[in-house]
């Protein structure tokens, strides 16, 4: 393969001063692997100062990693850190998964003079700390990851007092920002897309039926905002714990705000005494027309089959979603019958996963495409810099046309949040089919 051969004569290139992924028990794979990963030491420095140029001259440029091979030439330099040795065996597949999907993104766009230096985590905010410094101190011109928001925190601290410029794997929205831009899956993207097409389809009124956790707060929160931005009113919400018995007494409520008129007694804002009833226009006074339901997996199996059974006409009442419900299994599920949920155009993503199955020789999981993607814009960006300084300016990185990536299009916007083009997609009995597609463009119009 010709992966193979790439690996081989670019091993420096890639792993000096660096580690690979971790062993695994899968059979071997093509592509680098160090079984043992280098962690960086933790230096006993003193507290980051305030002036970023103080930080940044902690890092001295005759010690920057050069390989052999590059002779005098100064190589672009990228950080890359993940949770290599994490407590996780899960999350060191996925560290695993994410340097093939990077070192992949390098084959595919990286120049002579690119150079790829992922760092260890360990999974926890000291390492990260730790991976970052080490990436300056080889000096990294923008650093990838890491992956979790803890991570994130403590790694932008070093890479902010430093002045270079960090793409986080987390979508934890308070880290974004001041040099940190999140390349992930927002929910709140996805909430703001179905919920439009929803009420381009003439819906107005929604019911939400979420868990009792800071996933479900942030995406009922978001709906809520989105809704009212364009007009619409949710009708009743109720939340639930993470359990299927504990799920039945919400749907049940739930379920009653689905008739076609609402009694005055289970109407918003009604007080005992019937004096304050709401206006009608408020749009209590009838039931809802597509409810919210951002479960996924087992558990999402047994919630949606409650609302037939406490009588909701799941052909009248539309059942909405988020990106987990790209499941095929949830085709066998009647209740998601013409539910719709928002995600990346299947169609884009399967390119990329047959792209990485065809190198490594099993598919990437979710959160590969990101360091894929993160990877492919550096080395874009380094392959067309031709003036002296760093690659990586604010403007570059926040291109307003955006880029193509392994899950269609995207932009980091200068806040440090990210756009994305997202399909509709409607789950029905012989699959999931896309029923409005992505956007291909960021120009008005497309």
């Amino acid at each position: 393969m010709r992966l193979t051969t790439f690996v081989k004569t670019s091993l420096a290139l890639f792993l000096i001063g660096a580690i690979a992924a971790c062993a695994s028990d899968a059979p071997p794979r093509t592509g680098p692997t160090i079984a043992e990963p280098a962690q960086p030491e933790f230096e006993d420095r003193a507290p980051i100062q305030d002036d970023y140029r103080q930080e940044a001259e902690r890092y001295d440029r005759r010690a920057f990693v050069r390989p052999p091979h590059m002779g005098d030439e100064d190589p672009i330099r990228v950080g890359l850190l993940l949770p290599f040795s994490a407590d996780s065996e899960a999350a060191r597949r996925v560290a695993s998964a994410m340097f093939d999907a990077a070192q992949l993104a390098v084959f595919d766009a990286g120049g002579e003079n690119f150079l790829l230096m992922p760092k260890d985590t360990r999974g926890n905010a000291e390492g990260a700390a730790a991976a970052a410094r080490s990436a300056l101190t080889d000096g990294a011109d923008i650093v990838l990851g890491p992956l979790f928001s803890e991570s994130v925190e403590a790694a932008s601290v070093v890479t902010r007092a430093a002045g270079k410029p960090m793409i986080a794997f987390s979508s934890d929205l308070t880290a974004a920002g001041n040099g940190v831009y999140l390349l992930s899956f927002p929910p709140e993207l996805e909430i703001a897309r179905v919920t439009e097409f929803a009420m381009s389809q003439d819906l107005t009124r929604f019911g939400v039926l979420a868990p009792r956790t800071n996933y479900g707060d942030r995406v009922s929160g978001a709906f809520a905002q989105e809704v009212f931005t364009r007009g619409g009113v949710i009708v009743h919400e109720e939340r639930y714990d993470q359990d299927p018995d504990a799920m039945l007494a919400p749907a049940k409520r739930l379920a009653q705000y689905s008739m076609e008129i609402i009694p005055v007694e289970m109407r918003h804002d009604y007080e005992a005494n019937g004096d304050t009833p709401p206006p009608e226009e408020a749009g209590y006074t009838q039931g809802y027309q597509a409810v919210l339901m951002p479960e996924q997996g087992t558990l999402l199996r047994a919630l949606a089959p409650l609302l037939p059974y406490y009588n909701v006409d799941i052909n009248r009442v539309k059942i909405l979603g988020v990106s987990s419900w790209n499941n095929p299994r949830l085709t066998r599920e009647p209740a998601l019958r013409g539910g719709w949920f928002a995600g990346p155009d299947p169609e884009i993503t399967r390119n990329f996963e047959n792209h990485f199955g065809g190198a490594f020789g099993s598919p990437p999981p979710r959160l590969a495409s990101l360091a894929y993607d993160a990877t492919l814009l550096s080395a874009r960006l380094a392959a067309t810099h031709r003036r002296r300084g760093t690659p990586f300016t604010d403007e570059a990185i926040t291109d307003p046309n955006g880029y193509f990536g392994a899950d269609g299009l995207f932009r980091l916007n200068p806040d440090g949040t990210v756009e994305r083009g997202l399909a509709i997609l409607e789950i029905q009995p012989g699959g999931i089919k896309v029923i409005d597609p992505a956007q291909r463009s960021f120009a008005p119009g497309f």
